[in-house]
């Protein structure tokens, strides 16, 4: 008998006296509505049971039965099944190179995968750099980073850049006689603003041997970036891999790649000796992403990517959670590191709900937010990215207007976890921060049991 998930979902809602109009207004014709079968199996019952403000005290409770009902897992382009290959996490390899400075102000990004036990990482600065700033292992140590600390004579950030698989081959020389137990088969470089799902790179790689030579990486999704800087290499901070017979090519070219040194960044310099001087060319992986957009990237994160092994340019360039201001890095990390730790591969699944009667969707991504729509959305609708940020078009994904008539509310802390016949999660999403107005969060209880399909 195969068993499947079942996710039950009570929703707690608190909404705006203003969000009456979003839920009475602008309904469209029956003819465009879709059924609720399009989606992928999988049934979420959801029951939506009180309003209630973010006091203490409850009030004005009601029964919400428009969003009771069953909502149903929307299929993800992300979606990997491989299985050839396991790699535990003591096989890859993490290595960055930074300034002693700046990793005063990214360290929230490393923390996220850095501090994990197992992690085996090294971070390269340039050696004047790292004598200027001689408090920073300490500051590492403090942090949770236990990533091993190197200096090098090359003051070009590229080059340096450039050089990590060199450094990284070099080190797992050195600890391989230490430890002959395993070898790193997998060698990874990314900015240090790069964020790793460590567990989600791990399913990844399952469909790839370190054993062939595999460049493996993502370009970035941003028409004018692609059309500047080209579209054969993997950008750094989306994460760039090289098993570990590429590596060694790598390796053993490093003489005959040199003369890419005048490149403009070390991921380019990284790609023409991979490409051009190895002859391997960049295997597209989706779930890396670069995230060169700007402004509210709640479409993206809301269109199907779970399964995503890296984010990049948080805070600098987007915000996750856009109801926090743009300098509070720290706790939008957090926010994402508690909601990826309580999901693991199901964060960011989709469930989907249609309320017919009032002509409604409402469209929760697991960890991350609740949408109510005031239209049906269609099943060509869910296949794109919804345009919530800024300027030049998005590549490889479709995508359609930005709705106007939709309430989010975003993932903001765990309230509660009990275990019996199942697991239950209390969590709290909100809308906004700091406002006077008492309807602003909703309190959403996750019950997951299994039980026959």
């Amino acid at each position: 008998m195969v068993l499947g998930t079942i996710i039950c979902i009570i929703f707690y809602f608190q909404i705006l006296v203003n969000d009456a109009k979003l839920m009475q207004s602008n309904f469209l014709n029956k003819s465009n509505i879709t059924t609720r079968n399009h989606t992928a199996p999988g049934a979420v019952i959801v029951e939506i049971q009180n309003i209630f403000d973010n006091q203490i005290s409850h009030r004005n409770n009601k029964l919400l039965t428009q969003f009771s009902g069953q909502y149903r897992e929307i299929s993800s382009i992300s979606a990997t099944n491989y299985s050839t290959h396991e790699y535990m996490l003591e096989e890859i390899l993490f290595l960055i190179t930074t300034h002693a400075r700046r990793i005063l102000t990214t360290i929230h990004f490393l923390k996220f995968w850095a501090t994990r036990p197992g992690i085996n990482c090294l971070i390269v600065f340039h050696e004047k750099d790292f004598m200027n700033y001689t408090n920073i292992t300490d500051f590492l140590l403090q942090q949770g980073v236990l990533c091993e600390i190197q200096t090098s004579p090359v003051e070009r950030y590229e080059q340096r850049y450039f050089e990590l698989f060199y450094d990284g081959w070099k080190k797992q020389e050195s600890d391989s006689h230490q430890n002959e137990r395993r070898r790193i088969q997998w060698f990874a470089v990314g900015d240090d603003d790069t964020i790793w799902f460590v567990n989600n790179l791990l399913h990844v790689l399952r469909q790839y041997n370190s054993s062939d030579a595999i460049y493996l990486g993502n370009t970035s999704t941003k028409k004018f970036i692609l059309k500047r800087h080209g579209a054969f290499f993997g950008y750094g901070g989306a994460g760039i891999l090289l098993s570990r017979s590429l590596a060694l090519s790598y390796v053993q070219h490093r003489q005959q790649c040199d003369r890419f040194y005048a490149s403009f960044g070390g991921d380019e310099m990284i790609g023409k000796c991979v490409v051009e001087e190895l002859g391997v060319n960049l295997t597209r992986e989706h779930h890396f992403h670069q995230m060169d957009h700007y402004g509210n990237m709640l479409g993206m994160l809301e269109s199907g990517v779970n399964g995503l092994v890296t984010l990049h340019h948080m805070s600098s360039h987007w915000k996750p959670y856009p109801i926090l201001n743009m300098n509070n890095t720290e706790e939008a990390v957090r926010r994402l590191n508690t909601a990826y730790s309580i999901f693991d591969k199901s964060f960011l699944k989709r469930y989907f709900y249609v309320n017919h009667d009032t002509n409604q969707s409402v469209l929760l991504t697991m960890g991350h937010s609740v949408s109510v729509v005031n239209r049906i959305l269609t099943t060509e609708d869910l296949s794109m990215v919804e345009r919530t940020w800024c300027c030049d078009e998005m590549i490889d994904r479709s995508f359609r207007p930005e709705e106007t008539n939709k309430t989010t509310w975003y993932f903001q802390q765990l309230i509660n976890e009990t275990c019996i016949d199942g697991i239950r999660y209390e969590m709290i999403y909100e809308r906004t921060v700091g406002s006077n107005d008492q309807y602003s969060s909703i309190k959403v209880a996750f019950s997951l049991s299994r039980s026959p399909d």
